[in-house]
């Protein structure tokens, strides 16, 4: 399978997953899908498309005009590295602040990967959040 393939197959996944708790929505800066918080205390969404995919799977929080990573599958010393932030001089922060998706090569947190990342939006149309799948490049 081509990495598109992948990466179509793992964001279908993570956006299902996380649409089946409902409408997504910012209420005082935590991201929600329904009534349910990201992070879900068992970062549920995150961990099964890991687990079908064996891909790099994260959910960003929209902040300020950036994005803070909320719910992920990366580990950093040990500990998830949520709260880290979506570069703001990368090739993603533009396209996904102005709603469009990005596919392509992007490093997340020191490490090449191809991805793809796809804008969350509120029921106002408003961008609250990014998905992202990812697989480290395979050049590494």
């Amino acid at each position: 399978m081509k990495t598109s393939e992948k990466l179509d197959a793992a964001m279908e996944e993570i956006r299902s997953r996380a649409a089946y708790f409902g409408a997504p929505s910012l209420r005082n800066g935590v991201l929600h899908f329904g009534e349910t918080s990201i992070p879900k205390p068992d970062y549920e969404i995150v961990t099964e498309v890991q687990t079908s995919h064996g891909c790099t799977a994260s959910i960003f929080v929209a902040q300020g005009d950036g994005f803070v990573r909320a719910a992920t599958n990366i580990f950093r010393d040990g500990d998830r590295a949520v709260d880290t932030l979506l570069d703001p001089n990368g090739p993603v922060i533009g396209p996904v602040r102005a709603g469009d998706a990005y596919r392509g090569p992007a490093d997340i947190l020191g490490v090449a990967h191809d991805t793809y990342y796809e804008p969350i939006f509120d029921d106002a149309g408003e961008v609250i959040g990014t998905f992202l799948v990812g697989f480290p490049h395979e050049d590494q």
